[in-house]
């Protein structure tokens, strides 16, 4: 699943399931512009019973991290896509420096999801999409590169070590992580890890004042009707 279709599916359960998380109740933006930032926009913006500001109390940007590409075959970029600090990457360190610099809520968060495998995993797979014996065996290989005893691909090592350059820059507070398990909508499904920091701020850039959050509001939340 990509950024996108997890963003959209994401927020409508949420909407749903956990309407009183946000004020108003069950009000949550998507893919909300940054100010003085033209042509980029964060993934989830909202506001919680507890914000004390009138404006947007959370803006979050999400992460997918693959280790393993929708054809089953290695992914190069993973850790490219982590801890790269070029622009043209895109990475999780990069959503945090842009945060950072150009802060549209009270509060931000970067947020990262990613599968695990080994040579358990493959087996399920193989139960659970018998058409997929190809695509199957491809991840197999590239566990065996990995790990030749039990084929171990983790994202836990990865996002260990994100912590520890994260918080040695001063960057984040210190993580956050939830195991997933059974989404086996795909073969290069199955089990994995959510992971996730709050950004802190950097003090030599001028966060936006209380009016101009209030401002944002209404005016690019537009938090009485957006989804």
């Amino acid at each position: 699943m990509t950024e996108p279709q997890l963003c959209a599916e994401l927020v409508e359960w949420w909407k749903v399931a956990y309407a009183s998380d946000f004020e108003p109740s069950g009000t949550c933006a998507r893919e909300v512009p940054y100010p003085a930032l033209k042509g980029a926009s964060c993934d989830i913006v909202f506001r919680s019973p507890a914000g004390t500001s009138a404006g947007p109390e959370w803006a979050i940007e999400l992460k997918r991290i693959q280790f393993i590409g929708d054809n089953g075959k290695n992914n190069d970029f993973n850790v490219q896509k982590t801890l790269s600090p070029y622009l043209k990457d895109r990475s999780l360190i990069h959503d945090i420096l842009r945060m950072r610099r150009y802060p549209l809520a009270s509060r931000h968060a970067v947020v990262g999801y990613a599968f695990s495998y080994s040579f358990q995993s493959c087996e399920v797979a193989a139960g659970r999409h018998p058409a997929e014996t190809g695509r199957v065996n491809e991840i197999r290989a590239v566990c065996r590169k990995n790990d030749r005893a039990n084929g171990v691909l983790d994202p836990a090592e990865l996002v260990d070590f994100a912590d520890v350059l994260f918080r040695r820059e001063n960057l984040v507070s210190d993580h956050q992580r939830q195991p997933f398990s059974d989404l086996w909508r795909h073969p290069c499904g199955g089990n994995g890890l959510v992971f996730g920091w709050e950004v802190r701020r950097d003090p030599a850039v001028v966060m936006l004042g209380q009016d101009s959050l209030q401002r944002l509001g209404p005016i690019e939340l537009d938090l009485g009707t957006s989804s």
